[in-house]
């Protein structure tokens, strides 16, 4: 039977010779090449450089055993969200290999969300950032371009930070979604999500009112196609001193703080979910750790009200 079997896989090998991958490391780069962006192969040459480490056998002969302690020495100098990208891509990986008839050792568990992981600004924290991003402080060879920008990363920041958008999202915005009079901005979602119309801050319609005395078809047309860098960010968080160990700072952390500041204020999960445009509330579920934290507060309070007369709880807490 076992002889049987060897013939069978010996048969296969010959029938699919003309495109069968033999070498673990030759499959990587076929699976990279296989990617139809060229930033999606640039994602997938970085995640899947990390599993490299693996000796470079024959595709039968790796092990589940290696690819797990990759896993784990990743662990031990990464955070789990990383972790979490490279897993993917390795997932990715051996669902290709299936598709593509190659064996492989298959799928790996991905690491489930941690509980009170997601970083967010606080009120002291945004203060500072918005410090660090001021366009009026004085800086060393100013232009006028180099001023533009600054206002931009001021602006923008604020939009993300009263609309939790994403970075894509509030790039793309365009005049035509913007009524000023109504103080309203239509959101077309990425990610597939569902198009949202959000209210302005105070803040944000006077920024947008500003902006507007402009011509253009975006609302930040610096920041349209090839311009997303994102190093502006990176340096005002450096001068506002907030990557800690609580996890670093990036500009979509202003949506995650948005979200975060929703919940606290007792907006429901469902609605939050809205707001986001998150398609499935599986997706805003992330969140729910601020939902438990207020609950326990307020647990609390109501406890210590019948205990102590003297203490007057807040409004009890409604289910979601």
């Amino acid at each position: 039977m076992i002889l049987a079997r060897r013939k069978s896989e010996l048969i296969q090998d010959v029938i699919l010779d003309d495109k069968r991958i033999s070498k673990f490391h030759a499959a990587i780069d076929a699976f990279v090449n296989s990617r139809h962006t060229e930033s999606s192969k640039k994602y997938a040459t970085y995640s899947m450089s990390k599993f490299r480490v693996i000796a470079d056998n024959d595709l039968k002969k790796i092990e589940r055993h290696s690819v797990l302690k990759v896993v784990a020495d990743l662990k031990a100098t990464n955070k789990l969200s990383t972790v979490g990208i490279h897993i993917r891509y390795w997932n990715s990986f051996a669902n290709w290999c299936l598709k593509e008839k190659y064996h492989i050792c298959g799928k790996i568990e991905n690491i489930k969300n941690v509980e009170g992981k997601t970083r967010w600004l606080t009120k002291s924290e945004q203060e500072a950032l918005l410090k660090a991003l001021d366009p009026t402080a004085p800086y060393t060879s100013p232009t006028d371009h180099k001023t533009n920008c600054k206002q931009d990363n001021y602006d923008f920041t604020i939009l993300c930070l009263d609309t939790g958008v994403r970075y894509s999202e509030g790039a793309s915005l365009e005049w035509s979604h913007v009524d000023l009079h109504r103080g309203v901005i239509y959101v077309k979602r990425q990610k597939h999500g569902n198009p949202t119309t959000l209210s302005m801050t105070n803040r944000l319609k006077e920024i947008l009112l500003r902006r507007s005395e402009g011509s253009g078809h975006y609302v930040f047309p610096m920041k349209v196609g090839k311009n997303h860098s994102r190093g502006w960010m990176t340096a005002a968080v450096t001068r506002a001193k907030l990557n800690t160990a609580h996890g670093n700072v990036t500009v979509h952390t202003l949506r995650h703080t948005y979200a975060a500041t929703m919940i606290q204020n007792g907006v429901q999960l469902n609605q939050v979910q809205h707001l986001l445009g998150h398609k499935n509330i599986a997706m805003t579920n992330r969140y729910a750790h601020f939902i438990k934290q207020d609950v326990a507060v307020k647990a609390a309070e109501i406890l210590n009200a019948i205990n102590d007369p003297k203490s007057v709880p807040t409004q009890a807490p409604t289910s979601s």
